[in-house]
């Protein structure tokens, strides 16, 4: 039996620009790339994504426009799947840079983990888990729950910087650390909702004496919501880490904010799956809690890469509930070493080169 070849991506994205470019607007009219009605196409595996220009097809059109593609595309030698989508189009951010390169880290669904993993990895990151300590700060923005201050065992609250011009962020573990948790009573929850998350997001990253950092590490809240859009409007985005259990409907979640961060341009680095085992302590055998397969489907839906799994641990857990990072706590432990290859990728994608090369490094942009 003879296999066939699997094509490159950037062989499929040829061959499926080449037959958009046999499709005419009208009998005498410019093709659909020429006419500027594709704006892009990219290929990630055998999932193929084009992107259509809203300035160029009429409100009335890009429905059918959208159907035919499907057919014309999903048709082609080695498409497995097919998103027709109007191209992203990128916010403008208040700040034309920020306090070093911003990396968000998002789930789809609460109680996955995704806090304890953002705290982890910025205290990896600032320990030289990437070749070099870096300098790195941690924004807690899930407005909703914030949790860093309890993860971090932070008990102090916010306080001006000298002058009083600014908010002086909390230094701990060897990062800089900013929360609504600092600033709210305990127990106590904040109703933020629209106008007031635009006005009030923004100043966590500007109005934070965050001084020169290597990356910024954001703590999402959950979901999509009025958060992520204010924060990709203060700041650019260097990319984004999306967190998940392995069950479905967690990945259901995780796919709907992955479309909202393309819709807003910002690339997703890849995908880290949490809590995806149980390890029994008389046999060691190892069983699924939420499922399985659920990552490596949206793996192979979105091209994205598969960065890191983690299991439910109980030592992950202690460490958690004592304030203390498990990257600390226990150096050696199986989480711990996962943690820092997640550290040294995201640190590959993101420090900038002129940096690594004189501290020990190179970079490799996702996108």
């Amino acid at each position: 039996m003879v296999m066939q070849a699997i094509p490159s991506a950037a062989d499929l994205e040829q061959a499926v620009m080449q037959a958009l470019r046999e499709i005419t607007v009208g009998e005498d009219g410019p093709d659909l790339v020429k006419a500027g009605h594709v704006a892009a196409v990219a290929a990630t595996g055998g999932a193929v994504r084009v992107l259509i220009d809203p300035r160029h097809v009429g409100p009335d059109a890009g429905e059918a426009l959208a159907e035919m593609l499907q057919q014309v595309v999903g048709g082609l030698p080695g498409v497995e799947r097919v998103v027709v989508k109007p191209r992203p189009q990128p916010v403008t951010p208040i700040l034309e840079h920020g306090p070093g390169a911003v990396l968000a880290v998002h789930s789809g669904k609460g109680g996955v983990g995704k806090s304890t993993i953002s705290t982890n990895l910025a205290v990896a990151l600032a320990h030289g888990a990437a070749g070099r300590p870096l300098k790195v700060g941690l924004l807690d923005a899930d407005v909703y729950g914030p949790s860093a201050p309890h993860l971090l065992g932070i008990s102090a609250r916010a306080e001006t910087t000298q002058d009083g011009s600014r908010i002086a962020p909390v230094e701990a573990h060897g990062i800089k650390v900013m929360s609504l948790g600092f600033m709210m009573p305990h127990g106590k929850a904040l109703a933020w909702r629209g106008s007031l998350v635009d006005e009030g997001v923004p100043p966590l990253i500007t109005e934070v004496d965050w001084g020169d950092l290597d990356i910024l590490v954001v703590d999402l809240p959950p979901g999509t919501s009025d958060v992520h859009l204010a924060l990709a409007h203060a700041v650019p985005i260097a990319g984004v880490l999306s967190v998940t259990a392995p069950g479905q409907i967690s990945t259901d979640d995780v796919r709907r904010g992955l479309e909202m961060f393309a819709d807003i341009a910002v690339p997703c680095l890849g995908l880290v799956e949490n809590m995806s085992t149980v390890t029994c302590e008389s046999c060691g055998s190892e069983t699924p809690l939420f499922g399985s397969d659920g990552v490596q489907q949206l793996e192979r839906e979105t091209g994205l890469p598969f960065l890191a799994r983690f299991p439910f641990m109980r030592e992950v857990l202690l460490a958690s509930e004592g304030g203390k990072p498990v990257v600390l706590a226990h150096p050696e432990h199986r989480f711990s070493r996962a943690i820092s290859e997640l550290a040294r990728t995201v640190a590959t994608d993101l420090v900038p080169a002129s940096a690594m090369e004189t501290k020990g490094g190179a970079q490799c942009p996702f996108h």
